[in-house]
């Protein structure tokens, strides 16, 4: 549709935390030729991706980030390699109180202020961090998972931001950060 950009809201980890996960999805390049998932900076969706109007696309990151304004900081735990079926590999989060409350007050200020179409994965949310998936074929996925097992990334982080990002050339960009704003003034992220 002209003159419409496809976004979505998410988590990212710190960047020491995310050059882990590049560094991980890079070995499932070169040694599987799974690749698909460096298209995005590993990240925990929110929102799941929606079409929305280019033209009101910093309406819509103040819209989100007015929303945020009573956000607190919480942090999230890395716990262990996952997958669903077996066309998906990714790293778990803990689904904390603080998350899960997030991605419900953002679930309904999608649906009743932004009139988005709640999709099932929306209301079915899982707190994971895809690793691979789309080109990771099933005769590869065990070998695929036990690697991912070996080189998991361990870790907490402390989330202040959420992210509006756009999908620009078949990438997904950063378009705008989406401040908590009960976030401290020098806050010291942990990776």
């Amino acid at each position: 549709m002209k003159g419409m950009g496809k976004y979505f809201v998410g988590l990212l980890p710190p960047a020491t935390l995310e050059a882990q996960f590049k560094l991980l999805k890079q070995s499932f390049a070169e040694q599987f030729h799974v690749k698909y998932a460096l298209q995005a900076p590993a990240h925990l969706t929110l929102k799941m991706p929606f079409l929305y109007k280019e033209s009101k696309e910093a309406e819509l990151a103040a819209r989100f980030t007015s929303l945020l304004e009573t956000q607190e900081p919480f942090f999230l735990q890395l716990t262990r390699i996952g997958h669903f079926g077996k066309r998906n590999i990714h790293q778990q989060v803990a689904p904390s109180e603080s998350l899960m409350q997030l991605q419900t007050t953002i679930r309904s200020f999608c649906k009743g202020s932004l009139h988005l179409v709640e999709e099932l994965r929306d209301r079915n949310f899982q707190t994971h961090l895809t690793l691979a998936y789309k080109d990771l074929k099933p005769i590869k996925f065990e070998e695929v998972l036990a690697f991912a097992r070996n080189n998991a990334v361990r870790g907490e982080f402390l989330v202040e931001k959420a992210y509006l990002m756009k999908k620009v050339d078949n990438r997904w960009q950063l378009i705008a950060p989406l401040i908590f704003g009960n976030c401290p003034e020098n806050p010291s992220p942990t990776a």
